[in-house]
This record gives structure tokens, sequence and C-alpha cells, in this order.
């Protein structure tokens, strides 16, 4: 079955990539405290601290192209709970163009067809743990059972069937997509003292991309009735 685009987007979203010549990428401007956080490959931090929230906005470094990305994490400080979501996230061109967010549902229809993959994968996988002791059993007492290596009659015959042949949650088909659509930003009530964010990922305008240079932008997350604003670029490199 073929997987949607969508997925292979939503990973690659969530991953920092090393840059690439002739494409955009975001980078943070120093933020009013001044203090900027590097990473490697590009990633960048900016804080905004006020009494009711603490808002921190991550460049991760990747290509934007037809799609892009960046991290929105957030704390309550406050004492009233407030919602974060994609509609709580704004990011702003200098000519007022608005990146809007890639709608969560197509998102959500990936991870559905992931799940489905992965019961497949891992029934096969019992299917194939339970069978392999009885072929094995067979191979030793059949004709062909003199190709099998000696068994020393000093030591215990081996059970294969007992063997563990656990299919891993990490191996299974669709692992590193199902892994990048969990960490997308979805809304949720944040409670006092409590932290929630994730992915925010944007559709890039035809007409914006075709630019090919620098545009300033503008990122603005709203925390129940306060809002922060966070100055950076979208860069052409």
């Amino acid at each position: 079955m073929k997987r949607p685009a969508l997925l292979f987007a939503a990973a690659a979203a969530s991953l920092p990539a090393t840059a690439l010549a002739h494409s955009y990428h975001i980078v943070l401007s120093p933020p009013a405290s001044g203090k900027l956080l590097k990473g490697h490959a590009g990633v960048q931090a900016a804080d905004d601290r006020t009494g009711g929230a603490l808002v921190r906005i991550v460049a991760p470094g990747n290509e934007v192209q037809q799609r892009g990305t960046v991290r929105v994490l957030v704390m309550n400080l406050g004492s009233t709970p407030f919602e974060l979501g994609p509609d709580q996230v704004t990011l702003t061109l200098a000519d007022g163009t608005v990146l809007r967010p890639t709608p969560i549902v197509g998102f959500e229809d990936g991870r559905d067809l992931i799940e489905r993959e992965q019961r497949h994968a891992a029934a096969v996988a019992i299917r194939n743990r339970n069978n392999f002791g009885g072929l094995a059993q067979a191979a030793n007492s059949g004709p062909s059972g003199q190709f099998m290596a000696p068994i020393s009659n000093s030591e215990p015959a081996p059970d294969i069937a007992a063997e563990d042949w656990r299919t891993e949650d990490s191996l299974l088909p669709g692992a590193a997509s199902l892994d990048a659509i969990s960490q997308l930003l979805v809304p949720m009530t944040v409670a006092p003292q409590k932290a929630w964010g994730g992915y925010y990922v944007f559709d890039m305008p035809k007409a914006v991309y075709a630019r090919k240079a620098d545009q300033p932008l503008t990122i603005a997350v709203r925390t129940g009735n306060e809002e922060h604003r966070f100055a950076a670029v979208l860069k052409w490199k």
C-alpha cells in the first residue's frame, strides 16, 4: 500500500536537516532578552517570558520549500488555563502574507494508515515466531536433520521455540513517520504550571517561494490574554 507523501513531509518537518543550497530557512533574531540559543545543524531557540507564560520558539534548521516548520513550547506560569494549538500561532511575512498551518486531519489520516500497517507487521511477526519452533523440530527429525549442527550430549539442546522473536516497535513500518506525527502541535488546554508544545507545520505559498529573497517574518503565540512576538527572517540561501 502506498503511503501518502504527507507522512514523509511530517518526518522531514520534525527532524533538523543539513542545510542545502537554494532553499529557505527560518533564522531567528535575538529576542528582547538578548539571548539566542544555538545548536547543531542550524537549530536556534528564543524565549519570551511574562507573568503568565514562558514561550520558546525553536527553528529546527530544516529546509522550507513546499512545507516548513517551527517548534512552539509553552509553560503556563499563571493561575488560569489557556488553549494552545495551531490556531494560537501566527507566522506573518512583512507584506502581510500569513504562512497558514497544514491541516492536522491529513496527518491523522496518515497515522491511521501507519498504525494499520504496524498491526499487520506485528501479526506476521507473531505468526512467524509461533511457527519457528515447529520448523526447527521438523528440520532436526526429518531427512535433512543430518545437515544440522550436532549437539553435544553434555549440553542441553537449545529451546528455539523459547527464543524472543518479538518485533521491536522502532523496526515496524513507518515508525519514524509515526514518531514525527506524534510531535505535531495539536490543540490542548494548558493548566497552570503545566507545559505543552509541538511542531507547527505550515504550507509555503508558491508566490512566496518564487521571490527567492530574504523576507522578514514575525512569529506570534497567544497564551490566553497575552501575545508573545518573535522576530525572524525567512532566509534564502
